[in-house]
């Protein structure tokens, strides 16, 4: 997978926060508790997401056990922010996941490069706000 980031500021980004466990050292620890150990119910919808934009060409892949949120392209890190992401067809994305005074964030820009990201955002807004304001309250 390349990870190009486009030049112009993202078309949509979300920011959600709160305090994290003395025991998430780093920001890479706060992604990999938080952003790729996912519940149940949404690795069901990440799951039922593969199948469907599968027929359209879209990324689907991941890991060698098939998790795309464990296996993105990292972008930037140090200790206090892990960055990382993917371009595809449709949009490019990047996950910041940030550490400072015991507050951890995470942050999704999203840069449409075809009609078709817009309406895959539109699709996928209210599960990604679930899942994301999910996996900060897991840090704490």
């Amino acid at each position: 997978m390349k990870l190009v980031i486009p030049s112009r500021d993202p078309d949509w980004h979300d920011r959600h926060s709160g305090p994290h466990r003395a025991d998430i050292g780093s920001a890479r620890d706060a992604y990999v508790e938080g952003v790729t150990k996912m519940p149940g119910w949404a690795s069901v919808a990440l799951a039922m997401r593969n199948r469907i934009v599968g027929v359209f060409g879209l990324h689907t892949g991941g890991d060698a056990e098939g998790d795309l949120m464990a296996s993105l392209p990292v972008l930037s890190e140090t200790p206090e922010a892990y960055e990382c992401g993917l371009t595809d067809k449709h949009l490019t994305f990047t996950i910041r996941t940030e550490l400072k005074a015991g507050i951890a964030s995470i942050t999704t820009s999203i840069w449409f490069n075809h009609w078709s990201g817009r309406a895959y955002l539109a699709i996928v807004l209210i599960p990604h706000k679930l899942i994301v304001g999910q996996s900060v309250r897991r840090l704490a």
